[in-house]
């Protein structure tokens, strides 16, 4: 949005001076009408500024700036307990879902361990939003793209790890526009050193017991060899 709005305004600006995109703002319509946005593309198409293919152009960069972030809109429990299984579900059918039906004869002790199975191989789904820590705002509003988050060296923080629940981990990373995904596995994991507590839970880190459940926060950088 930041892009497209400096664009626009910067053609307002020139039209008719700076005081003026205030106007846009003010404008009193519902839903779908109600976007400044979308005022001041009608209006510069008005006054002959813009042509129609121009804005379509403008839209169709939008689009693709902007391709995930509805995923940014999705609610914290809705987007951590369903999103990223029924994603990977969705990309590779192979995976069963973890169910104690779906598993009754090939897993009969399952008991929620983990997210999804496949060839006797235990799968955890974990997924990370991308975003400004250091901005206001909501988290849609301070949602990074790919390239942001590299230069802000943004850590993906994956929480509630079990690596004894399961044999292999599917993190994705989530940006205004791409999806990246990594894969370690529970072994892995442990010998990154990047594994700690988990603060929800008073008996993680606790050595010796028999479900230690963790958290990272790690950079792409450092994520770099299990993409």
């Amino acid at each position: 949005m930041r892009e497209l709005r400096s664009i626009l305004n910067a053609h307002i600006k020139n039209l008719v001076g700076e005081d003026f995109i205030d106007h846009f703002n003010n404008l009193n319509y519902v839903y779908p009408f109600n976007s400044p946005e979308c005022h001041k593309m009608e209006y510069l198409i008005g006054r002959g500024v813009l042509s129609y293919e121009e804005c379509l152009e403008l839209k169709r960069k939008y689009s693709e700036r902007n391709k995930y972030l509805n995923l940014f809109e999705m609610a914290p429990r809705t987007f951590g307990q369903s999103w990223g299984e029924t994603h990977i579900l969705n990309m590779f059918p192979r995976f069963i879902k973890a169910t104690k039906e779906n598993l009754i004869t090939s897993c009969p002790k399952f008991d929620g361990e983990f997210d999804l199975w496949i060839d006797g191989i235990r799968v955890e789904v974990k997924s990370c939003r991308a975003n400004s820590t250091t901005t206001r705002g909501s988290l849609s509003d301070r949602a990074y793209l790919h390239s942001e988050a590299r230069s802000a060296s943004f850590k993906y923080h994956y929480q509630q790890l079990k690596p004894s629940c399961c044999d292999v981990f599917i993190w994705i990373g989530v940006c205004r526009d791409e999806l990246l995904y990594w894969v370690i596995t529970s072994e892995e994991l442990k010998n990154t050193g990047k594994l700690g507590t988990q603060h929800r839970n008073e008996n993680t880190g606790v050595g010796g017991v028999e479900v230690f459940e963790g958290q990272v926060f790690m950079t792409e950088e450092e994520l770099e060899p299990y993409k």
